[in-house]
């Protein structure tokens, strides 16, 4: 009698990850942690997770009664590389973790309990964008499915550039490839289930150079583009046309809109005044500027950012 031996299981390919923005609109409450400087967003008014929790409820309703009825994903989106005056630090960032904070223990794991999400958010300095994403893998971050990624051009700093943000500064396309691919490769290793948002702001073409050459096709990353800036309605509307609008962004399959609503620690007016409605801020009304232009906030942003 002869012995047939059992065939080897053949090895079982990891399942494709998912979008988080497929479905959803991912509500982001931006500042440098809870209780922290709320000068610099709303998330530091807040000095807890139930705090937050009671502050998103009118912005979840306002979201979902105007997005088609989409669920609304929260993200407590944290200032993680924050950028600070050159003399200060080498490479012009102070990092949260370095400040004491224990980014996995305080955010990520009750982030994931709550089935919300974290973004980091790098202000980049004098770095860039794929060194930064190194870091972040390094110190063990990017291998939760639940952490997410921004870049902020405007704070990238010239070798001979004293403050961050004085001009403004700018990324090229390339580098934000970069990023996507090491982030790809990463997450791909880990075999994450959810594809990394990566959102890169933006509030002047020039913040971001040779866009066009961005892509949009790494299997495990996201790259969403947010209009960021303060004004009232009609100029973040027309910024949003310029930047995201149809025929300014081929290529671009999400968006994200920032909206600086009122903050009672903010006095320097670096706050939209009026801020926008809800239905302007997912594309349901129009929006006029100054000169009478009219301008929708369309296609729709996939992101909305609280700061």
């Amino acid at each position: 009698m002869t012995h047939t031996p059992t065939p080897e299981p053949r090895p079982t390919r990891p399942a494709a990850p998912v979008s988080w923005l497929r479905d959803e609109t991912l509500l982001t409450i931006y500042g440098r942690a809870f209780g922290v400087a709320p000068i610099l967003g709303r998330l530091g008014i807040d000095n807890n997770f139930s705090d937050l929790e009671w502050q998103i409820q009118p912005y979840a309703r306002g979201i979902k009664a105007n997005n088609g009825g989409k669920e609304t994903r929260i993200a407590v989106h944290l200032i993680y590389g924050m950028a600070v005056p050159c003399a200060d630090a080498s490479n012009c960032l102070y990092y949260l973790d370095d400040a004491g904070v224990n980014i996995v223990k305080q955010y990520v794991e009750p982030a994931a309990r709550r089935h919300w999400l974290v973004v980091l958010d790098d202000q980049l300095g004098r770095s860039d964008p794929a060194t930064e994403v190194r870091r972040l893998a390094a110190k063990g971050y990017l291998a939760y499915d639940n952490v997410e990624i921004a870049l902020d051009p405007e704070f990238r700093t010239g070798p001979y550039q004293p403050t961050p943000g004085i001009p403004v500064g700018s990324i090229d396309g390339s580098e934000i490839n970069a990023a996507q691919a090491y982030v790809n490769a990463y997450s791909a290793r880990h075999h994450l289930r959810h594809r990394k948002v990566l959102i890169v702001h933006q509030f002047q073409v020039a913040m971001i150079q040779n866009r066009a050459a961005i892509k949009s096709d790494y299997p495990w990353v996201d790259p969403v583009f947010d209009a960021d800036g303060f004004g009232p309605p009609g100029i973040k509307a027309g910024v949003y046309h310029q930047l995201l609008g149809p025929g300014a962004s081929q290529g671009v399959r999400w968006r994200g809109i920032k909206l600086f609503l009122p903050n009672p620690y903010e006095t320097t007016h670096h706050s939209d005044d009026p801020p926008m409605t809800w239905s302007q801020a997912l594309g349901r009304q129009k929006a006029v500027d100054f000169d009478g232009s009219v301008y929708y906030v369309r296609p729709g942003p996939n992101v909305i950012v609280i700061a």
